[in-house]
């Protein structure tokens, strides 16, 4: 390992336990950034608070070098819990700082309860908005996921009572980051702009830039040489920020990586990998691994790449990130199987598979908890609509009691018996109506629209980009010589095929894109609001994915490939049927030259034209 990983044990120790919740609030209390920008940080503690004669004093050092100096601040809190003089304003601040102390330990548990003590407490409304959003970390280190959302939303409301701008800056950045963690990236976005718009200082302006570009990947919005990312490494370099510095490197190269500019992918990381070792942020470091581990793998460079993914794995103990995990196995898989190595290449594919399904797990547990969040008020209002509806029945009973009690019975009897037949039969409506919505708009094998759907959605999608003065790309390939795989080795493999190409299309594509099954083995891609260098590119990253397709797991081992061809509105106008046709040429101008591969339809020149235009000059 690298000698920047060497560290005192007892140091080492609080590290580890630390480390990645250190780094969720390293710049959430902002409260001195201005004056850790102009001093150095305290080397030692001063002699008057050594004493403890001075509780007050104590507990501002101690809550300014917390971030900062962990050992010492870790020392002054062991010192203070002997402490039993406190006043009631020192009591809280000394919880708060509690909190944090067992937060950074790992010990979240007791974290999530000191801070639940304090918001139920009369302290006063800073400490409790700083406890609340210190929670929303903990919340996501421990995936609590509903718990943090309902914290995220009390949050706002109380934000706008709080006049500390360096705290509602960390109120953002903590909404920011657990929203990151949920992968809604879209409301990191706003919350992002927010922030960008106050006046920060200089680590919090490297910071909320760096944040933007990482939604911005994610929403494939980012590219490899967008200015943001020079804009944020300038940022970052003057307030001397190198950890999110290397953290937009990493991202950089993740962007050059998806472009296919493997020569920007190793220029972006390999002269810094001992500036993004020194961070000893583990999950920092496991990404750059495996992104030089992919990069060398398309590279040829299996020693390389099988390097980079070992390094991946020891920085990532006990596959604490199960995501970057997955890929660290899932390379050495790929490399296990080049080397002949078939014992070990099995054991890397179960652990790679079964990462996989826990990454899979952990991001639906996150949606569900996103939308449950999300209908909170609906359920809200449908309770007190049911309380009211008790409330009419309870009404209809009172009035029943003066009644014969056989005619009561006989009522109640009767409203049951309707109210149970309506439902099951709305129910059955229901479930009936969403199987037909389904077969009609669905294809049943790939789960993307069938061709009627397509053509109706298609036709509204080009209405608008028309209206709007948008571009619109066409995307149209097929698989090549497919009718052999069924024919080699059944159509079971065959609509494994179909669909595992759907799957590695889709996880490239945006979701507001139109992806459709034409027929057979051919598919179509509608892509609004997208240029026609956009579209190529996406079409290129198609063509790799499904080239990609590591076919062993449908029982049978044969290659995928695809034909694709592409036009936009600009070269064959908004009308749908000619847009099909001249992608359709294009895509057999891509069969006729080789196969796997993309081909741009190009508007044929009119000779007649020109012929006739120079029969008219003089000679």
């Amino acid at each position: 390992m690298n000698s920047n990983f060497v560290e005192s044990k007892k140091y080492k120790r609080l590290h580890i336990k630390g480390v990645l919740f250190l780094w969720l609030i390293s710049c959430c209390n902002l409260a001195n950034g201005q004056q850790e920008n102009s001093k150095p940080l305290v080397e030692s503690l001063p002699p008057a608070l050594t004493s403890l004669n001075n509780i007050s004093a104590t507990l501002k050092f101690a809550d300014e070098i917390r971030r900062f100096q962990p050992l010492k601040f870790q020392q002054l809190m062991q010192n203070l819990a002997i402490k039993h003089d406190f006043t009631k304003e020192q009591q809280h601040l000394f919880n708060f700082l509690l909190g944090y102390e067992h937060a950074y330990n790992g010990q979240f548990d007791n974290a999530v309860k000191q801070f639940k003590n304090i918001l139920a407490s009369d302290a006063d409304k800073l400490i409790k908005f700083r406890a609340s959003y210190t929670l929303i970390h903990v919340y996501a280190r421990k995936n609590m996921w509903f718990e943090g959302l309902s914290l995220v939303a009390a949050n706002i409301k109380s934000a706008a009572s709080i006049k500390d701008k360096h705290h509602y800056q960390a109120h953002l950045i903590a909404i920011i980051t657990f929203y990151k963690k949920m992968k809604q990236y879209e409301l990191s976005m706003y919350y992002i702009r927010e922030l960008s718009a106050l006046a920060l200082p200089p680590k919090a302006d490297c910071l909320a830039k760096q944040l933007a570009i990482e939604a911005n990947f994610h929403l494939n919005k980012l590219s490899s040489s967008d200015p943001a990312i020079y804009s944020a490494l300038n940022s970052c370099e003057q307030a001397n920020y190198n950890m999110v510095i290397s953290i937009i490197r990493i991202y950089q190269a993740r962007a050059y990586l998806a472009e296919r500019n493997l020569n920007g992918a190793f220029e972006s990381l390999l002269p810094y990998i001992e500036t993004i070792n020194s961070t000893h942020y583990p999950e920092l470091i496991t990404g750059m691994n495996n992104i030089l581990a992919q990069a060398y793998w398309q590279a040829n460079d299996i020693s390389n790449s099988k390097h980079y993914a070992e390094e991946a794995l020891l920085t990532n103990k006990n596959n604490s990130n199960i995501n970057q995990a997955a890929k660290a196995y899932k390379s050495l898989y790929q490399i296990a199987k080049i080397e002949n190595i078939p014992t070990l290449a099995l054991e890397y594919h179960e652990q790679y598979t079964e990462l996989e399904r826990l990454y899979s797990d952990d991001i639906k547990t996150k949606h569900l908890a996103f939308q449950l969040a999300k209908n909170k008020n609906l359920v809200q209002q449908n309770k007190i609509d049911l309380l009211n509806e008790k409330n009419n029945v309870l009404a209809a009973e009172q009035a029943l009691v003066a009644t014969k009690v056989t005619n009561r019975h006989l009522v109640l009897v009767l409203l049951t018996f309707i109210i149970v037949s309506l439902t099951l039969f709305g129910l059955r409506l229901w479930r009936t109506h969403k199987r037909v919505k389904e077969l009609a708009e669905y294809d049943a094998l790939t789960g993307i629209f069938n061709r009627g759907h397509f053509t109706q959605v298609t036709n509204s999608a080009l209405k608008y980009c028309k209206n709007a003065q948008q571009e619109l790309s066409l995307i149209m390939f097929d698989l090549d010589h497919f009718k052999k795989v069924n024919d080699c080795y059944g159509h079971a493999c065959g609509d494994w095929a179909l669909k595992e190409t759907i799957k590695v299309c889709k996880d490239i594509g945006r979701k507001n894109d139109i992806f459709a099954r034409l027929g057979g083995e051919e598919f179509c891609l509608v892509l609004p609001s997208c240029s026609i260098d956009a579209a190529m590119l996406r079409a290129e990253a198609c063509r790799a994915a499904i080239e990609e397709i590591i076919t062993e797991e449908s029982g049978c081992e044969f290659s995928i490939t695809a034909s694709f061809g592409v036009t936009d509105v600009k070269r064959s106008g908004f009308d749908l049927e000619k847009l099909l046709a001249d992608a359709d040429f294009a895509a057999y101008a891509s069969k006729n030259n080789g196969r796997n591969r993309v081909t741009l339809f190009e508007v044929p020149t009119n000779d007649a034209e020109e012929k006739l235009d120079s029969s008219w000059g003089y000679s």
